[in-house]
């Protein structure tokens, strides 16, 4: 699903300044490196693959080396992914998301629907894919170019940028999804002033209602799609889970077949989601 890179919100941390920023998004693009290269690679290797220069990987690699989350062969000069690394993800995956339920779900939706599936959080204005997993009913070439606003401004109303921002909506009260479109308007995404806001609202009580957005294929839709949405403890911004595919649906039937298996498959994880581990329910207030 396209994404865009999303503007710092006016009240994020800020860091020591454009500088610290750039490196540290490189520092997680090295990190990423490694989950498309499953081989230890050299400096100039991972220089060339990021596009930057070697003189900024090499003093990345060098830092991630020295904390302990990438391994360094003096005699090769290659770098590798160490294991507190993965400790440290796990440990991550394991207190804010239930283990392996996040990937046991998405991996179930892709066996039970045959469709690619899509995660998706909200960020500020913005809808961010987290995770995929790539089914059979949709090629590479084929790839949708979604809006990534979660509220657009479209033919003089406000309406969810898509059925993934409308599933991530339906867990908003209706105040919130107000204060998210002045939000929208002050992000410069839709005209300032008063503006008719009914046709947003009653979008998402649909969605809510029914348990699910969908999209059929047309003139402005590449492919059928299905989103619900997806309650994850801890989490500070609404997730939504759904399936993309070529041809979903045919019929009416189609549909309900297709709401009840990604309901049935939420149900089955729904446990294991939202079991708080023990260290973490201690520093709870």
């Amino acid at each position: 699903m396209a994404t865009r890179t999303v503007p710092q919100a006016d009240n994020a941390p800020r860091s020591g300044g454009r500088n610290g920023v750039k490196s540290c998004l490189r520092a997680l693009d090295v990190i990423e490196y490694f989950t498309g290269h499953a081989v230890p690679a050299r400096t100039i290797d991972i220089s060339e693959a990021l596009g930057i220069p070697n003189s900024s990987a090499d003093e990345i690699l060098r830092t991630l080396a020295a904390s302990g989350y990438l391994s360094y062969n003096r005699v090769t000069k290659r770098y590798a992914p160490s294991y507190r690394l993965v400790a440290t993800v796990r440990g991550i995956e394991h207190g804010f998301f239930g283990g392996d339920c996040i990937h046991d779900l998405l991996t179930d939706l892709r066996v039970e629907t045959g469709a690619t599936v899509y995660l998706t959080l909200q960020n500020d204005c913005w809808v961010q894919s987290v995770a995929e997993i790539r089914g059979s009913w949709l090629a590479p070439r084929a790839e949708p170019d979604y809006p990534t606003e979660v509220i657009r401004y479209d033919h003089d109303r406000w309406r969810p940028g898509t059925n993934f921002a409308a599933a991530m909506l339906a867990q908003k009260s209706n105040v919130e999804i107000m204060e998210l479109a002045t939000r929208a308007q002050q992000m410069g995404l839709g005209p300032k002033g008063p503006a008719l806001m009914k046709s947003l609202v009653d979008h998402v009580a649909r969605t809510r209602a029914q348990g699910f957005a969908m999209c059929r294929r047309g003139d402005y839709a590449p492919v059928d799609s299905m989103a619900v949405p997806l309650h994850i403890p801890h989490a500070v911004t609404p997730y939504a889970v759904g399936v993309v595919g070529d041809t979903l649906f045919t019929g009416d039937g189609d549909v309900k077949r297709m709401a009840s298996a990604m309901r049935g498959v939420i149900a089955r994880h729904s446990e294991a989601l939202h079991r708080m581990p023990a260290r973490s329910a201690a520093g709870i207030h």
